[in-house]
């Protein structure tokens, strides 16, 4: 990568992260708050601090939110806002990864099984039926990474990047290009200022 990211406090580059002004190798780990009950996360986080690491990535599951069509939950053991705190308060960085697809070994890759039984929706694809779908999602988990930024808003955040979709060189996608730049478009729109990026599954 020749070109610096650089957006909010945050850059990315060839070299690695720059942060606040300074130069930073992260050691990060994955820790997903969807699949451990909530009464451990703090535990959780503080012994991934223990163990060295700087930051970690984790997968926000569109499906494990939107259970039914336009049925929301993001309280008890969904309560992202409460992770996030949390990880802020351990020290970590956090790496947002909120899809639209997370593969993850998780149910639908986290897309809602409605969404994916809509004979009109092409899933993972620039159609708009799909977006449509993707951007209900977004403008309610982007505004939330938004609230948590490393630098931003309200003083309690960690997020310093946001990853885009997940491996969709493993999927038969007719035009990437297209399809993830709708995505950060999506994104940029909803507020976030820290550098976006997406994960090549065979570089």
């Amino acid at each position: 990568m020749d070109r610096e990211i650089a957006r909010n406090t945050v850059k990315v580059n060839r070299n690695g992260w720059v942060i606040d002004g300074q130069a930073r190798i992260l050691l990060c780990a994955s820790l997903f708050y969807f699949r451990i009950p909530s009464m451990f996360w703090k535990q959780r986080l503080a012994q991934v601090k223990a163990a060295g690491y700087h930051a970690i990535d984790v997968y926000f599951p569109w499906n494990y939110h939107e259970r039914e069509y336009e049925n929301w939950n993001f309280s008890g053991e969904r309560d992202v806002e409460a992770f996030l705190k949390m990880a802020h308060e351990a020290g970590l960085f956090v790496v947002a990864r909120p899809g639209p697809y997370i593969c993850s070994e998780w149910d639908g890759g986290g897309i809602p099984a409605y969404v994916l039984t809509d004979d009109q929706a092409q899933i993972r694809q620039s159609d708009p039926v799909f977006l449509k779908a993707v951007d209900r999602w977004f403008r309610r988990i982007i505004p939330i990474l938004r609230k948590y930024e490393w630098g931003g808003p309200n003083g309690h955040g960690s997020v310093i990047a946001v990853q885009l979709e997940n491996e969709l060189d493993f999927y038969q996608c007719e035009d990437p290009a297209s399809y993830i730049q709708a995505l950060r478009d999506m994104a940029l729109r909803y507020g976030i200022t820290v550098p976006l990026f997406a994960c090549a599954g065979q570089g």
